[in-house]
């Protein structure tokens, strides 16, 4: 495909907007289910209203990478938008009597692990910033006084590293995926490891962020075109995919109804419905080479033409 057949078939703006629209409308829902519990001082619905506050923070700067073309760095910011909704969906979708317990562990429990990794680490800054300025080293002497932060948790080694274990992202999912069969079983939600794992590594700039770079240098105008809107259309559609999951999670815990299911669900379905060409393109424009991996059949063997 050349450069000016791909740059007409390819613009994100349509999606962009649909994807802005179709938030919009989820978060007008969040607000009206949690809107409803103003009066609620629970520790659940702090929990929820804060973990969703900071998904919004962290949507809008997906959201504003993206539009500018920074899709790797909108991908690093998408890995703590899973984490985040990983968080909200477990309180959520555990078993009722959990979930006050797990609210309480996320803000008590994880304060005192915290505190103690602080205080062990702030105290390198502090020697330092003692021989040239005073004011960060008093900083970093704050974070170690236990009037404020106190270190001395009493759990054990052992104790400490299962709270953060049960809280990490691989075993959110992993315990997501166990819930019963019924009207909300998970058990594909272990897709979601793969594009955190990706971003990890992103994060972490190792060896496979490097290959993924050089690949991207590496191709044809034409494909790097094709494969730059499929990244694009992919972030997005994930960030309305896991605005949406947040969503439900809560409706189902309240045990409430959305407002507007109807233009709730056409607004998300306008947003797949604008992504998946860009999907199917860059994969017709990699048919050939997983053809000769041996990962899908010859195109001529095909009845219908498709995959």
């Amino acid at each position: 495909m050349n450069d000016d057949r791909a740059s007409r078939r390819i613009s994100l703006s349509e999606l962009q907007e649909a994807n802005l629209a179709s938030i919009s409308a989820i978060v007008s829902e969040i607000d009206g289910l949690l809107g409803d519990q103003l009066a609620e001082s629970d520790e659940v619905t702090h929990t929820l209203r804060a973990l969703v506050h900071y998904l919004s923070g962290r949507s809008q700067a997906v959201s504003m990478l993206v539009s500018w073309g920074y899709v790797w760095d909108a991908e690093i910011i998408l890995r703590s938008f899973y984490e985040t909704t990983a968080k909200i969906v477990y309180i959520c979708l555990s078993d009722v009597s959990k979930r006050k317990a797990l609210a309480t562990e996320f803000w008590l429990d994880f304060e005192a692990i915290h505190a103690r990794k602080t205080a062990r680490i702030a105290e390198f800054p502090e020697k330092l910033f003692k021989k040239t300025d005073s004011a960060s080293s008093a900083v970093f002497s704050a974070l170690r006084d236990p009037k404020f932060f106190n270190p001395d948790d009493k759990r054990s080694k052992s104790e400490r590293k299962a709270i953060e274990q049960r809280w990490s992202f691989s075993e959110i999912i992993e315990s997501l995926s166990k819930l019963p069969d019924g009207e909300y079983a998970l058990g594909d939600i272990k897709v979601l490891l793969h594009m955190y794992g990706m971003a990890s590594h992103l994060i972490h700039a190792d060896k496979t962020a490097m290959d993924l770079m050089t690949d991207r240098a590496l191709r044809g105008p034409a494909e790097r075109l094709i494969l730059e809107a499929s990244h694009a259309g992919r972030v997005l559609s994930d960030q309305t995919s896991l605005w949406f999951f947040c969503a439900d999670a809560i409706r189902r815990h309240l045990g409430k109804q959305f407002q507007n299911p109807k233009g709730l669900w056409l607004s998300f379905d306008k947003v797949q419905d604008l992504g998946r060409p860009l999907s199917q393109m860059f994969s017709e424009s990699q048919r050939e080479f997983y053809e000769r991996l041996g990962h899908l059949p010859p195109s001529d063997s095909c009845q219908d033409g498709t995959p």
